[in-house]
């Protein structure tokens, strides 16, 4: 393989979706409005995915993006890795533009049983280097893999432990309701608003948020969450069970706040030409992403501090950080939920401080 940027996309990030339910009764439809929540899954179509770029990329890969060897990753290498010399694997192992992300394709995909590519997604892929007729070519060695190495039954196999796997993770959050925590520092209170985190045992690379889930849901945001190790070799119960930790906490403060702050974002952005100065040659999508996120993970920061005492954040915001963000964190720890002064207050400030820093 060409490419080893496998370390550029260690992006804190994480999810919300919008769920709706009906209940049937007397023949009359009634909805029934969801608690907002946090859901956990395991996803054929990413782990398919996640499978054959860690068989392509197994030799190359730094030891500390290799997944952990847990118990589930030995059965995983039993049943694939004797397929490594597959065309599929090849051409994974030997496109440059594949990278460290490519799991997050397989939920643009239908389904994997005719591997039909959703086409309200087309104009993801450019932001991986590929293109509908790129896939198209190469669906025929996808159908090929998918059926000759037996990945549906596979999958089915490990049901059970999937389900056990994620099942603790998804308890804590739920009894900390830390969705709810979220949503009380912004003070909204919306319902139908849902949080799903897409579990990859394999992968201890990188989280990666999917803004086009749902069909583009402004209610719904997803994410791909990475199962971390300190040292592959040496994997802890936590990787075979996931748990709560405060590393995790922190990506979904981070990722519930986009439900708040991407309304925001576009209602003040304002013409992005006026951040050049900050985000040099950068496209339209790169500085939107840059504006946001200065402002995101300082209130990420704050909520870790606020909410569980872990002081890391705030203590790279005001001893190490120099530029703007050290300015929009101090003013966001003026924001008080208690004090009923609207967040939107707080974020014009932070946005007018970017601009203000854009413009020297």
């Amino acid at each position: 393989m060409k490419k080893i940027n496998f370390l550029t996309s260690l992006f804190l990030i994480i999810i919300v979706l919008a769920c709706k339910e009906k209940k049937t009764t007397d023949n009359l439809e009634t909805k029934i409005e969801n608690e907002d929540k946090v859901v956990f899954k395991i996803d054929e179509r990413t782990e398919f995915f996640r499978t054959i770029f860690n068989i392509a990329v197994q030799d190359i890969v730094p030891e500390n993006t290799r997944p952990c060897q847990t118990e589930y990753l030995k059965r995983v290498n039993d049943q694939f890795l004797q397929y490594k010399n597959h065309p599929l694997i090849n051409w994974v192992y030997e496109d440059e533009n594949i990278g460290i992300d490519f799991s997050t394709i397989g939920l643009m995909f239908k389904d994997l049983q005719t591997f039909e590519f959703d086409s309200t997604y087309t104009k993801e892929l450019k932001y991986y280097g590929l293109n509908t007729r790129i896939l198209d070519s190469v669906k025929p060695l996808m159908v090929d893999f998918y059926k000759k190495s037996n990945f549906n039954k596979f999958y089915k196999s490990n049901s059970n432990y999937y389900n056990q796997a994620i099942s603790q993770i998804e308890k804590q959050v739920a009894d900390e309701k830390l969705f709810d925590k979220v949503m009380s520092f912004y003070q909204i209170n919306e319902k139908d608003l849902e949080l799903i985190v897409f579990v990859e045992l394999t992968n201890s690379a990188n989280n990666k948020a999917i803004d086009f889930y749902d069909n583009y849901n402004a209610k719904k945001r997803a994410i791909i969450l990475a199962n971390y190790c300190e040292l592959y070799t040496e994997p802890n119960s936590s990787n075979e069970i996931m748990e709560l930790d405060n590393s995790t906490r922190g990506v979904l403060y981070h990722e519930i706040s986009h439900l708040v702050t991407n309304k925001l974002l576009d209602k003040h952005i304002g013409k992005l030409s006026q951040y050049n100065s900050i985000c040099k040659d950068c496209n339209d999508i790169k500085i939107t992403d840059k504006v946001d996120h200065m402002i995101v993970y300082p209130l990420q920061a704050i909520m870790m501090e606020r909410f569980d005492k872990n002081s890391r954040g705030n203590d790279f915001y005001l001893t190490k950080c120099t530029d703007v963000r050290k300015e929009i964190y101090q003013r966001l720890t003026e924001y008080r939920p208690e004090n009923k002064v609207a967040f939107e207050k707080t974020y014009i400030d932070c946005i007018n401080l970017i601009k203000e820093s854009a413009s020297k």
